[in-house]
């Protein structure tokens, strides 16, 4: 039973101290210690030699570290810039409109799916933005949170172009080493999108609720701030359009630059995402995108840019010391053959047909209670992908475990009161983290359960796209055929005083 060892050792003291990377650290030394008879010297030289320097080379790895970092100073600089907040302003201008509260919330949201680079960002960037806005129009800060947080964690996890890419990818490559598998982690990426359904649902209900006026439970009762007037709208127009170019350059140069970087005499876009080229061209469209953001600040403030590059980038350093324990901990897990003593126990009570649910569910629950997306991925990753493979699972079916851990990681990441990013929302927002969970629960309930009826119709053999339209679809039905409410519920108020 000591291949167990370290992941137990790790999943307790996420528990205990939530600290993933402390967690996952003191796991890695423990496997370390257990491989070497606790052999002091030989263990502290495996240590560093064996696992943390080998986690830090290769062109995988060095791409996550860098892009991440990269993407980290792009976003801050983005909004340091204020584009995106001209943006929002310029979206509402408009004071005739029928129904302002929605297009106010609908705006936030589309706003939300822009800023799909960054989680945590785009919560401080839209809780910032739509605060004074919401206030003056009457929504609760309570719901301002939860819009603002499943959008931000939900988007980020499924967009291939994001601080959090680099990182997912790293983990698939790990999970991969030493296989059969000859898919390249991007391609296996794209295709878990259909099976992480709790992101796609997530992201499909926010729009119903906004349309449908639902409030659940607590967010009935959610508390309005007492304003006066709708603040003064101030905007500029060419703010608003230039804060679109390097996110714009992004977008492009990105898939761009990984056409480009391919090789082989036949190039096509499938050639391309699975070449060797993918981390260079990565770490090349970052760069690229980081210095066009840079070209498009405003001039006048210019002097503070270096200022905002350092504190982006510093942002996402705690982020990149859980992804090199991660890292480490996977290679201590193949060194102890964790994976194959898992299997051998599992193969008796689960089948690789549920095993997504199962991993979800799992993730789920874990990432809950310990607040913490990446470590759960960092945890779980390393041992399931192996795990799925000696249950036999291909390149079609091990993207449906793959999304599963995805999904499972993100429910945790907006709905744990311990998540950084649940705690940022609220306080973006200007509501207690406490609030916010509670009133933000009943709607990650209902994208849950409907991401279990999609994991058991993929049980079934049911491919996940199809499955994760049926919840989808499931899901819509049950939001549109609800009754109206007597009073509008975004507001807490009379329909007749908002019509």
């Amino acid at each position: 039973m000591l291949p167990l060892i370290p992941p137990i050792v790790a999943l307790t003291l996420i528990l205990v101290t939530r600290q993933a990377a402390l967690s996952l650290g003191a796991a890695v030394v423990t496997g370390v210690f257990l491989i070497h008879n606790f052999a002091p010297i030989a263990s502290l030289r495996a240590l560093f030699e064996d696992h943390l320097f080998p986690a830090l080379i290769g062109p995988w790895n060095l791409s996550a570290i860098i892009f991440t970092l990269t993407l980290g100073a792009f976003a801050t600089v983005l909004e340091k810039g204020g584009g995106f907040t001209a943006i929002l302003q310029r979206f509402l201008s408009d004071k005739k409109s029928e129904n302002a509260q929605k297009r106010l919330l609908f705006g936030i949201y589309g706003l939300g799916l822009l800023c799909f680079f960054d989680g945590l960002a785009n919560s401080v960037l839209l809780g910032r933005v739509g605060r004074p806005l919401t206030d003056a129009l009457r929504v609760s800060r309570q719901f301002l949170a939860y819009l603002i947080d499943s959008t931000a964690a939900c988007v980020a996890c499924v967009a291939f172009i994001s601080t959090w890419i680099a990182t997912q990818l790293a983990y698939i490559q790990k999970g991969l080493d030493g296989s059969v598998i000859t898919n390249s982690p991007a391609s296996l990426f794209f295709a878990s999108i259909p099976g992480n359904p709790y992101c796609l649902l997530t992201l499909l209900l926010i729009p119903l609720v906004i349309l449908k006026s639902w409030h659940l439970g607590p967010m009935k009762h959610a508390s309005l701030e007492k304003v006066s007037k709708q603040p003064q709208q101030e905007y500029s127009d060419f703010r608003a359009r230039t804060s679109l170019i390097p996110l714009a350059s992004l977008v492009i140069s990105l898939p761009t630059f990984i056409y480009l970087w391919q090789d082989g005499e036949v190039w096509s876009w499938q050639n391309a995402f699975s070449s060797d080229g993918v981390p260079y061209a990565m770490t090349a469209a970052g760069f690229f995108a980081l210095a066009v953001a840079c070209m498009t600040f405003p001039k006048a403030r210019r002097k503070e840019l270096p200022e905002h590059l350092t504190q982006g980038a510093a942002s996402l350093f705690p982020a990149l010391i859980i992804l090199i324990c991660a890292w480490s901990l996977g290679s201590v897990f193949s060194e102890l053959g964790t994976a194959q003593m898992l299997s051998e126990i599992l193969k008796q009570s689960i089948s690789l047909a549920i095993l997504p649910l199962t991993i979800f569910i799992l993730g789920a629950v874990m990432s809950f209670l310990t607040g913490t997306s990446w470590g759960t991925m960092g945890l779980l990753m390393p041992i399931v992908l192996p795990l799925a493979l000696n249950l036999g699972a291909d390149a079609i079916s091990l993207p449906m475990t793959i999304g599963a851990v995805f999904g499972g990681a993100v429910f945790g990441d907006h709905c744990s009161p311990f998540s950084d990013t649940t705690i940022v929302s609220a306080l973006a927002a200007g509501c207690t983290p406490t609030s916010h969970v509670i009133t933000q629960l009943p709607y990650a309930g209902i994208a849950a359960g409907f991401s279990i009826i999609a994991y058991t119709l993929m049980a079934f053999s049911i491919p996940s796209l199809l499955a994760t339209l049926i919840a989808a679809l499931g899901m819509s039905v049950l939001a549109l055929t609800r009754k109206p409410p007597l009073t509008d519920e975004i507001t807490n108020t009379p329909k007749a005083r908002l019509e």
